[in-house]
């Protein structure tokens, strides 16, 4: 038990500090906000979920005492919530399993779905906390644009003639902020929760056998739900915003049900790790070809490429 809370509040303290939350505009802290939760996820995973809990609730706790309310209650929505529902579900669907099953992969998928829907429903609901109003809302994301773009000198750039075209550029930065903030969130997730899920699995205390990731597998309906969420996306206000971060949340796990069938289908290749490498590194550095890996998910969900692989 006393090593449980110690563990809880170095898990809490550490989260709220990499957060980036209790230091605003440091940019050195703000680089680690990817991993922010990982200690939470450690804690949740190589103890208990419940242990993860209390390491929220500490660093929500230091959040309020050193930057107020807003920093905790985004620590609380966007971290403490969905690692301790990651951690519960993840024991859940996981603990039952002997040694390494088949349907760890669709497992996965069905988690990955219930992130995506929490993440696109919190996020729509902390955009209506902020300000009722999205229209306003949307004023304001653009006013912090057009501040960042003056603060860095970059719409000097733009001759006087070219107001407009900056002007439509301003507005296309301000539409996209919104989503893809919700998307930065749904990727701190899934990169923490990989994190803590293998220090606690090479430190022997994992609960569960680890599941594979080249079994990775989005459930049927998917893109059922990803047509659904286009569809929604191209309503205005809130709703819109709700399909936006859902469509891109369900497109961001189709590219990694393409990189899972990448990790499956070379399976005995020579210099297969290089490969790997070259691959993942080539998709975070230029994004495009993500495309690639987004078109083999959904085919791959269609046709299942990876029959007789694994």
């Amino acid at each position: 038990m006393a090593q449980a809370i110690l563990v809880a509040i170095l898990a809490g303290v550490t989260t709220a500090l990499l957060s980036g939350l209790l230091t605003p505009g440091a940019m050195s802290v703000a680089l680690f906000s990817l991993i922010a939760p990982t200690p939470l996820f450690i804690a949740g995973f190589g103890w208990h979920p419940l242990v993860a809990a209390l390491s929220g609730i500490i660093a929500a706790l230091t959040a309020q005492m050193v930057s107020g309310t807003t920093a905790a209650l985004m620590i609380t929505g966007m971290l403490v919530v969905p690692t301790f529902g990651i951690t519960l579900l993840s024991e859940r669907l996981f603990g039952n399993y002997s040694g390494r099953p088949d349907k760890d992969g669709i497992d996965l998928g069905r988690l990955a779905v219930t992130i995506v829907l929490y993440v696109g429903i919190a996020g729509a609901v902390v955009g209506m906390i902020m300000e009722p109003d999205f229209a306003q809302l949307e004023m304001r994301v653009r006013k912090a644009v057009e501040f960042a773009f003056a603060a860095t000198g970059l719409n000097e750039s733009f001759a006087q003639a070219d107001a407009a075209n900056l002007a439509r550029l301003l507005d296309l930065i301000a539409s996209i902020m919104l989503p893809m903030s919700a998307l930065i969130s749904l990727m701190t997730l899934v990169v923490s929760s990989t994190l803590g899920v293998q220090i606690a699995d090479r430190a022997d205390r994992l609960r569960f056998a680890r599941p594979d990731f080249r079994r990775f597998r989005l459930p049927g309906g998917s893109l059922i739900l990803l047509t659904a969420a286009l569809f929604i996306a191209s309503r205005a206000g809130y709703l819109g915003l709700l399909g936006e971060i859902v469509a891109l949340g369900l497109v961001f796990f189709y590219m990694l049900q393409g990189f899972a069938v990448l990790h499956a289908r070379t399976i005995g290749f020579g210099g297969r790790g290089l490969m790997l490498a070259a691959a993942w590194l080539v998709v975070i550095l230029f994004t495009i070809p993500a495309v690639v890996f987004i078109l083999v998910g959904m085919f791959d969900h269609l046709f299942d490429f990876r029959r007789g692989r694994l």
